[in-house]
């Protein structure tokens, strides 16, 4: 895998950060053609926001922050899978800092068990608690409820059910949490990023997943993904660099890989970072540098998978 870090001119920076959108669409010859439109929702054409499917139910989770509406995550989620294909959000200035620490132990500080239905979604559209719990596996975070804590409120959406997955438990406390626990020192260092987009999903396609149904359960996990992944995008002065990851569903510590936003897409199917413009979205998912990524250069590469 090439080294190269890639370096993208200011003029293309400021046109791909319009402070109103957040993307890099905006109809010139420099705009993205396989962008999304803001007919799909009122933030799809956030920078962070992968291409959206017709079959996916596309919605953004808010909060006000000093008088302000703040974009806690998006997610694009499939009713016929009851699960999300995947999620979407950034570590900015605006959302970085930790405001709320809930104790995982204490359900009290919610009034009871914190995971809840999405206000959202009609209840059948998404897995229950025995649907996962009874067939042997737990109630996962896509977007980890540690991701989201600049407010109480931003914290307790990451708990709707449409952002949880069926997990082993050694996957969830194990590679995927160390991985989570990466990203988030590295989206709140402002010394490595001024903005860090984050997408993370599961392999929801048919031949992707599987159903589960054990012996001892009256309901039957409709989805349980093969792989997990995340997909991120770093800025910093003006610069642009990326790395994907790519996660085994498998019990134990999981196999792992690093890879270009380029592999990634070509294994999952997402057109990630669909809302910055063609020449700077071919540049800079085409390579990537582990080694500019602190703690996550350990991994194999998924070339040698």
């Amino acid at each position: 895998m090439k080294k190269i870090l890639i370096y993208i001119c200011a003029i293309l920076f400021l046109y791909a950060c319009d402070e109103n959108t957040n993307s890099g669409s905006g109809g010139t010859s420099l705009g993205n053609k396989n962008a999304n439109d803001r007919s799909m929702g009122k933030y799809a054409t956030r920078i962070e926001v992968p291409s959206i499917e017709k079959a996916d139910i596309f919605i953004s989770h808010t909060t006000t922050v000093a008088g302000k509406e703040n974009v806690t995550y998006s997610i694009a989620h499939n009713a016929e899978r009851k699960h999300c294909r995947w999620t979407a959000f950034t570590f900015d200035p605006s959302n970085r800092s930790i405001n709320w620490k809930r104790d995982w132990w204490d359900d009290t500080e919610w009034g009871g068990d914190p995971f809840q239905p999405n206000p959202e979604l009609p209840k059948n559209y998404v897995m229950t608690k025995d649907e996962i719990n009874r067939n042997g596996f737990v109630r996962g975070h896509v977007v980890a409820s540690y991701d989201r804590v600049y407010s109480k409120d931003a914290n307790e959406q990451t708990f709707f059910y449409s952002n949880i997955s069926p997990m082993y438990s050694s996957f969830n406390t194990g590679a995927w949490n160390d991985c989570e626990l990466t990203v988030q020192k590295l989206g709140r260092n402002s010394g490595f990023c001024d903005t860090l987009y984050v997408v993370k999903g599961a392999t929801i396609r048919e031949g992707e997943y599987r159903s589960v149904k054990s012996d001892w359960s009256s309901v039957e996990c409709p989805t349980v993904p093969n792989y997990y992944f995340m997909a991120l995008l770093c800025l910093k002065n003006n610069t642009y660099k990326s790395i994907g990851l790519l996660f085994k569903h498998e019990k134990g510590y999981s196999r792992t890989t690093v890879c270009t936003i380029d592999q990634l897409e070509s294994f999952t199917g997402i057109d990630f970072y669909c809302n910055i413009p063609d020449n700077v979205e071919k540049a800079v998912e085409k390579h990537t540098e582990p080694s500019l990524w602190t703690g996550l250069s350990n991994y194999i590469l998924f070339d040698d998978m």
